[in-house]
């Protein structure tokens, strides 16, 4: 069997299959295998996620939660952990339910599956991409840079479109067409995001944690919500928060608005209450005083200039106020969108999954064909939901291939 590409689901569905004792051949385009893996994570890698259960299925969108359902349950973050752990790869939990190597190395992680794919017997054919794959009554032949392979079975795990530089560039879309697959349209995700309003850039470097931000459609209807941080750049906005909103951005198509919420846990009429309580006692402060205090100063002083209430809480009118409230519960700015495929860490979108067994990772359509990782519509939050999804789904791939 041949296995195309690899990364997270290629590897591991290569490793499944030849210790099965399947004579497996994994191709890869780039000179270098695991090249996604190796820059992930600011070089550390983020393995999978401390959820589980139920918990871990929530993450994704409820349609790719049930296709995934038979995968994660199968092969769940501790197993997965298990397996890096007896390849010599420990990993430790960090903050927002993060797994990485103990190591910090994403190097150890891709030497470590390039070492356990070699010791069952396995051949990596690296600097090889595939140019066709095609079906006959003898299985499959592969067009390669190196001449055509034949296989019983193949294994898809080619990625989408994020981090072309690692040589995703969205080849396996037009294999899996060629078998009769619908490819849903494809978006980048987990992405920063493109902000046109000065303000907000004039902010670059602030940090925010225990922030909601929503992403709205044309209609005002909320798509998505975090509580995760969120960085304030020179072109918009960054860190897990924005980036986990960057595929609904991506899928309004210019007309998407983000909503801030500065004060989450506090509703709009109590901290309107509070604020006219301290009017009374405090008149001469400023009104910024008013805001959150977890909030840096040079975002209040922004949010009291963008509500017109930049005096003091004394002279401070209902207008005012109530502006002032809407920039703290309810401020809203448009997003053109993210800042593309080359920032994307994942790819929203791909090959249908109707057309996919989710037990077997086999294709409905062509016998012997198998599809997994990136390759699908399938994404999920940062926090190596996405790396869980791939390893999942290859592991399937791979113990069902023949």
């Amino acid at each position: 069997m041949v296995v195309v590409g690899a990364g997270a689901a290629g590897l591991l569905a290569a490793i499944q299959a030849a210790r099965r004792g399947r004579a497996t051949v994994l191709l890869e385009k780039m000179p270098r295998p695991g090249l996604k893996i190796l820059i992930s994570g600011g070089g550390r890698c983020n393995l999978t996620t401390t959820r589980s259960g139920t918990d871990l299925e929530a993450q994704y969108p409820a349609s790719r939660r049930r296709f995934l359902r038979h995968a994660l349950r199968s092969f769940p973050p501790a197993a997965l952990r298990e397996f890096f752990a007896q390849a010599g790869v420990p990993s430790r939990e960090e903050d927002l339910e993060k797994v990485f190597p103990v190591s910090q190395r994403a190097a150890d992680v891709v030497t470590a599956l390039l070492r356990e794919f070699a010791a069952a017997g396995g051949t990596l054919v690296a600097g090889c991409p595939v140019r066709s794959v095609a079906a006959g009554s003898g299985g499959f032949a592969l067009t390669t840079d190196h001449g055509t392979v034949r296989a019983a079975s193949v294994v898809l795990a080619t990625g989408g479109l994020s981090y072309p530089k690692t040589g995703t560039t969205g080849d396996g879309y037009a294999f899996c067409r060629g078998f009769g697959h619908e490819v849903t349209p494809t978006h980048p995700a987990l992405a920063p995001l493109c902000v046109d309003a000065p303000w907000l850039r004039e902010l670059q470097g602030i940090v925010l944690h225990g922030v909601d931000l929503a992403v709205l459609d044309e209609h005002g209807r909320e798509r998505l919500r975090r509580r995760r941080p969120i960085l304030f750049t020179h072109r918009g906005l960054s860190g897990p928060g924005p980036m986990d909103l960057a595929g609904d951005v991506e899928e309004l198509q210019g007309r998407a608005v983000l909503r801030f919420d500065f004060a989450p846990d506090v509703p709009r009429e109590e901290l309107e209450r509070q604020w006219l309580a301290a009017a009374a006692a405090h008149g001469a402060r400023r009104a910024e005083s008013l805001l959150p205090a977890g909030l840096p100063d040079r975002l209040r002083a922004a949010l009291a200039r963008l509500a017109g209430a930049e005096g003091p809480l004394g002279s401070l009118g209902k207008p005012a106020r109530r502006a002032l409230l809407d920039a703290v519960k309810d401020l809203r700015v448009p997003a053109t969108g993210s800042l593309g495929y080359a920032h994307a860490e994942v790819t929203r979108g791909g090959v249908a999954l109707d057309g996919i067994d989710p037990r077997t990772m086999q294709s409905r359509l062509q016998p012997g064909l198998f599809v997994c990782g990136e390759l699908l519509d399938v994404d999920g939050p940062i926090g190596g939901f996405n790396f869980q999804a791939a390893f999942a789904t290859g592991r399937l791939a791979g113990l069902h291939a023949s």
